[in-house]
């Protein structure tokens, strides 16, 4: 049996990259300061001394070309793995991930298969302003072929690294940065999660939290304060946001027949949204009370710390929320 580690996301994050790097010789990283700076949230830290500035590449600072130099060496049959600094720069790189990376197979045949996984820091909770704390899961949602997961704890984070390498498609890997630091148990055997599974991480017949990245620990802990008041939430991890475990939603609702959605990304065109549409065409018949969404406040997330609070949902926004659709 694989023995159990309490480490943090962002080493879990490098023992998977690490892993991919000695069992695969055609993976390579690039980047900008993931050499010997080991990138801006020290993901990459000392990985270049094992396998070389040949495999793990820095690069100028251009999005687009970092996104369209890989899908080209994907297109060649290497596996690039690409880390964009801050989630808000891949918006210089969406003609290559949206009309090169997300397209090539299909419009051209399997031999023009460009399998890429592009890492992404994202969210808040940094307090780093506008242009440093967006999410663009639920815009990136809206690409057909594009593959989303969404971490929340150690384990998943490096066990969907190894999936996302295993689906040899294109894979969004939208890792929260104020998850980087949480500790978490994680084998010391690292084994893939499989894309589109979910995970149900507490059971409950009341009311159902359907959650992903950061938010999963605030809907434990709002799950935790409404079973004080006899209010039992079924928590769910939804993992990969695109595509949606529906199954697995589908069999929450059908039991609680209350839920809340909650995201990182404004809720208009969101996850929330999506998840939503599938409720009403598949679940209808079963809810109690309208299916309600959290999410990014539709305005710029500001620097200052209290007013970046008040973007987001939190422990007790979600609490709030559940209150109101039991009582409807």
């Amino acid at each position: 049996m694989s023995t159990i580690r309490q480490i943090s996301m962002s080493a879990a994050i490098r023992e998977a990259l690490t892993t991919l790097l000695r069992e695969h010789e055609e993976v390579f990283l690039i980047g900008e300061d993931i050499g010997v700076y080991g990138g801006a949230f020290k993901i990459t830290r000392g990985i270049v001394d094992e396998f070389g500035p040949e495999r793990i590449i820095d690069t100028p600072i251009s999005e687009a070309g970092i996104v369209s130099v890989a899908a080209g060496a994907a297109l060649m049959g290497s596996r690039p793995i690409i880390e964009i600094m801050f989630m808000d720069f891949m918006a210089l790189a969406f003609d290559g991930i949206i009309n090169i990376a997300a397209k090539w197979q299909a419009t051209y045949g399997d031999e023009f298969a460009t399998p890429l996984i592009i890492r992404a820091p994202a969210g808040g909770g940094r307090n780093y302003g506008p242009t440093h704390s967006q999410s663009f899961e639920g815009l990136l949602l809206n690409v057909p072929n594009l593959t989303i997961c969404c971490p929340s704890n150690p384990a998943d984070a490096a066990g969907l690294l190894l999936g996302a390498y295993d689906a040899a498609t294109t894979v969004i890997m939208v890792e929260h940065k104020a998850l980087y630091a949480r500790q978490g148990p994680v084998a010391e055997h690292l084994e893939p999660v499989p894309i589109g599974q979910g995970a149900r991480l507490r059971s409950g017949s009341d009311i159902s939290l359907i959650a992903y990245g950061r938010h999963v620990p605030a809907a434990l802990q709002a799950a935790e304060i409404l079973a004080a008041e006899d209010v039992q939430a079924d928590v769910i991890d939804l993992r990969t946001v695109k595509p949606l475990d529906t199954s697995l939603i589908l069999d929450s609702l059908s039991n609680t027949g209350r839920g809340i959605s909650i995201e990182e990304s404004p809720v208009i065109g969101g996850v929330g949204a999506e998840i939503s549409a599938v409720i009403m065409a598949s679940a209808f018949e079963y809810l109690e009370a309208p299916f309600a969404r959290l999410g990014a406040a539709e305005q710029i997330i500001p620097c200052s710390p209290a007013l970046e609070l008040a973007c987001f949902p939190s422990v007790d926004s979600i609490a709030v929320k559940a209150r109101e659709l039991m009582s409807y």
